[in-house]
């Protein structure tokens, strides 16, 4: 699936290939990262966000909006730190750590919630919903507060993820005047509007958004017989207190790829031989609750949650239908917690969360009998915690204990202890950090088959990590290092080799869980940013890192995500000044580069054995091996912000892979041509926007 959100333009030029990545840059007298352990120059903190880790990596809606390509969107933010790969730059699935993007979760106000992705189908191989990622967010920016991600110390309150923990959180609507922004570009169209509901005390924040190329097909404009339209729905109603605040929100949203090839056209490949409906939907409601009593904060919240994607696939010249799938998922989660502190140097926190999802799966491939169906009614999650921190001088303690309850009549039934532990230490501007916990997540995502013989179990994935982070003059650096050790989990065989869960995406026709192994992860990342000049900024990252499966003769395989390394490096400038009628303007520039080892997949053959003549898997004999190649991208933005008496506008150019490099996202085997083929990565995508704010 090509899940272009742009107009393509023709690639300008071939160029350089290098080392490094973006990472951020909010400019002088604005907001910048405070990633980890490290606290950039000039960073202001004044987000209603609380930071749940010393190793939450904390971001600003403001580097969403300033960051070279990632088009308001916060998972492609996220793609920027350390450890994190962009899967396929056509859609914002990120794994993290060499993990499947399968063992990350979304929260929004801290609650666990279903995928907020539109096309979660975008820049897959077989065309099938996912669990974690899509085409673009569904929750605009201009909605969201400051927000979080944690690839590690999770605190007790946050489990059902083995990867990364994506913490959205909503901003309250202005309390004192009410509000209006116009943004467009070649994304969409974004309407918000937010202020005071009367003297209620409660503030609403609504935004409502349409995708840019929906409005040209609207108009008739073709896309080589590709059509993709999005819209979403944004709602906050937020009441602050002297000792607490209430929270309300509601998120929905509507997506379509239509795929119609032109019959007068030549084929060109194995796609173009079918017609491919696909339809998404989402929607998530919920609220949450926290007031200080006397015996300590009390915060109550649930949210509830469903994706819905159906996709049919026919043949061009009124064939029969090849593939029809639906896929559904919804996720009920409940969380309370009573925090309270009980002497100057200790607080305790005592809760629960419960999550529960209800997850279907309906496949029908030609030539594969019988259909495939997963149907479980109802999969539960029960998990108590304890967690106690201490400070002690410049030293912090975290200690906590979370049992987790895992039940479903026809899946599992199964009791997880995972114990917490993290430690601070804080001297003469340096820190460190130390962790060591156990995670797991609900089995079985559904993705694909439980072989019949397997009895379905939870897998647990043990992490320790150690970070080291420290100031020398105006630079501060980071260095982490880590290991991820799942004992027990889910896989299937081909030729031979055993594919871990940790190496699938997308349902796959081909496979199914018949045998149990072990999978690891580890490596070491190095992160450093600061401003020697006044008004610039750069930060960069390397990341080194393996993604293991055990195979049965005790060696260990390298995973499909195992990139082995990541590299970033953002420069940003910005110039503050005033026009000729002495009113504040700015200029600013940011420029990103990006690398990382290619995706791995198994040599491509001809046809062999498979559900259906189209579905031709690799063969992993030689196990996984980078046919990819090495990835590499340039992006840069450009904007002008002009403030006026009651408004400020800006103007923004993005130009993702500015240089025009060609990469490759994926080789298979097209049925069609008989030989094998490649799908490339995008090249050039220019994208221009313009705000407007009306205060």
């Amino acid at each position: 699936m090509r899940f272009c959100l742009f107009v393509p333009s023709s690639i300008l030029r071939r160029s350089l290939a290098g080392l490094f990545l973006l990472l951020a840059t909010a400019l002088a007298g604005q907001d910048t990262l405070a990633f980890g352990v490290i606290d950039l120059p000039g960073a202001e903190v004044r987000a209603s966000y609380r930071s749940v880790s010393p190793l939450a990596q904390v971001f600003t809606i403001e580097e969403v909006r300033k960051l070279p390509a990632t088009f308001y969107d916060p998972a492609r933010l996220i793609a920027l730190l350390p450890g994190v790969v962009q899967t396929n730059d056509q859609a914002n699935h990120l794994s993290v750590r060499g993990n499947t993007p399968n063992a990350n979760l979304w929260r929004l106000n801290g609650l666990a919630i279903a995928n907020p992705n539109h096309t979660s189908n975008a820049g897959t191989f077989y065309d099938y919903p996912t669990l974690s990622g899509g085409g673009v967010n569904a929750l605009s920016a201009q909605v969201l507060d400051h927000s979080a991600f944690l690839a590690g110390g999770l605190p007790a309150r946050y489990g059902q993820a083995t990867g990364g923990t994506l913490d959205l959180r909503l901003r309250p609507g202005n309390p004192e005047r009410r509000q209006h922004q116009l943004q467009g570009s070649f994304i969409g169209f974004d309407a918000a509007t937010e202020g005071p509901v009367g003297q209620s005390g409660f503030t609403y924040l609504v935004n409502g958004r349409y995708s840019f190329t929906g409005l040209l097909a609207d108009a008739g404009v073709d896309f080589g017989g590709e059509t993709i339209r999005f819209a979403d729905l944004n709602a906050h109603l937020h009441r602050r207190t002297d000792r607490g605040e209430v929270s309300l929100f509601a998120v929905a949203g509507r997506s379509t790829n239509l795929f119609n090839p032109d019959p007068e056209e030549e084929l060109t490949e194995q796609k173009e031989l079918f017609d491919i409906d696909y339809a998404n939907d989402l929607l998530i409601v919920g609220g949450s609750f926290d007031q200080q009593y006397a015996f300590g904060k009390l915060t109550v919240g649930s949210a509830y949650s469903v994706t819905d994607a159906d996709r049919s696939q026919a043949f061009t010249e009124a064939g029969p239908l090849v593939q029809e799938s639906a896929a559904r998922l919804q996720r009920h989660s409940t969380r309370a917690e009573l925090e309270r502190v009980v002497s100057p140097a200790a607080s305790l926190s005592v809760g629960v969360e419960a999550v529960n999802d209800y997850y279907t799966l309906e496949q029908f491939v030609e030539g594969a009998t019988p259909s495939r169906t997963t149907d479980h009614p109802q999969v539960r999650s029960f998990a108590p915690y304890l967690s106690v921190h201490w400070v002690a001088g410049e030293s912090e303690l975290d200690v906590a204990a979370r049992p987790v309850w895992y039940y479903d009549a026809a899946l599992v039934d199964d009791w997880v202890f995972e114990p917490r532990l993290r430690y601070q230490h804080r001297w003469s501007e340096q820190r460190i950090v130390a962790v060591a916990e156990r995670l797991s997540r609900t089995p079985y995502a559904g993705l694909i088959l439980k072989g019949e013989d397997l009895e379905a179990f939870v897998p647990v994935t043990n992490q320790a990590g150690l970070s080291y982070g420290r100031t020398l003059g105006k630079l501060n650096a980071l260095v982490t290092a880590y290991l991820q050790h799942t004992g027990r989990e889910y896989a299937a065989e081909a030729d031979g080799f055993l594919l871990s869960a940790n190496n699938f995406l997308e349902f796959d026709p081909a496979f199914a869980f018949t045998e149990t192994t072990a999978t690891r992860r580890y490596g070491v990342e190095l992160e450093a940013g600061g401003a020697q000049v006044p008004g610039w900024f750069y930060r960069g990252s390397l990341s080194l890192f393996r993604a293991e499966t055990e195979q049965r003769d005790g060696s260990w395989a390298k995973d499909r995500y195992s990139s082995d390394y990541v590299a970033k490096l953002t420069l940003g400038r910005e110039w503050a000044g005033r026009d000729r009628r002495n009113r504040p303007r700015t200029y600013g520039l940011n420029l990103a580069l990006i690398t990382h080892g290619g995706e791995r997949t198994g040599r491509i053959v001809a046809p062999g054995t498979g559900v259906s003549p189209y579905f031709t898997p690799p063969d992993y004999r030689d196990g996984f091996i980078n046919t990819n190649g090495t990835y590499f991208r340039p992006d840069l933005r450009l904007y002008r912000t002009r403030e006026r008496t009651r408004t400020t506008t800006t103007l923004s150019l993005d130009l993702q892979n500015v240089a025009g490099i060609t990469n490759t996202a994926a080789r298979y085997y097209d049925s069609y041509l008989n030989e094998g083929a490649e799908r490339t990565a995008l090249g050039l995508i220019p994208v221009l926007g313009y705000r407007i704010w009306w205060r």
